[in-house]
């Protein structure tokens, strides 16, 4: 029987994915103090949540001001045409950064979404333009299979991956 979040928080493998979550970096040390296990306890669970795949990998969050690189919401809107196994295929195996070349596009997120809006690409680039060049050309590529989308840029990130912005205070006074 499914568990629910909470139910899943209280297990130990929910403990450990919470303190993973706030810093994946942690050494395994610190993860089996805060969740008050044995060393190889915390290990086994790390092994078996890579195992079965809830664990997909690990990521560095970087200050996008690093790489001179500015972050983008592109929301798409579906057309009512049936979208053919096909298509759908290739947007899952296609590498989105490379229908736009000189872009230098680098994406964070592709999502199926239920709301407004049908589909969701986050992605960093060098400026606007090129973010808006990216939008046209995925257009260009399922024309008949995008009514519309929107085009947004972050102005300050808050959170990314649950991690609070260490520059935040500084970043918050061009609001």
């Amino acid at each position: 029987m499914p568990r629910t979040r909470h139910e899943r928080l209280i297990t130990d493998e929910g403990k450990v994915l919470v303190v993973l979550q706030k810093n994946a970096h942690e050494n395994i040390d610190a993860i089996a103090k805060k969740c008050g296990f044995s060393r190889q306890k915390v290990w086994r669970i790390i092994k078996k949540l890579e195992k079965d795949k809830t664990i997909w990998g690990y990521t560095t969050i970087c200050d996008d001001e690093t790489f001179d690189q500015k972050h983008f919401i592109m929301l798409v809107k579906r057309s009512p045409v049936p979208v053919e196994k096909k298509t759908i295929n290739e947007i899952l195996t296609t590498r989105l950064e490379d229908i736009l070349p000189d872009a230098h596009i680098r994406m964070e997120n592709i999502e199926f979404i239920h709301g407004s809006y049908d589909g969701l690409f986050s992605f960093w680039t060098d400026n606007l333009v090129s973010a808006k060049r990216f939008c046209e050309r995925f257009n260009e590529r399922f024309p008949q299979y995008v009514a519309s989308y929107d085009l947004s840029e972050t102005i300050i990130t808050v959170r990314r991956a649950s991690v609070r912005n260490p520059r935040l205070k500084e970043q918050i006074k061009y609001l």
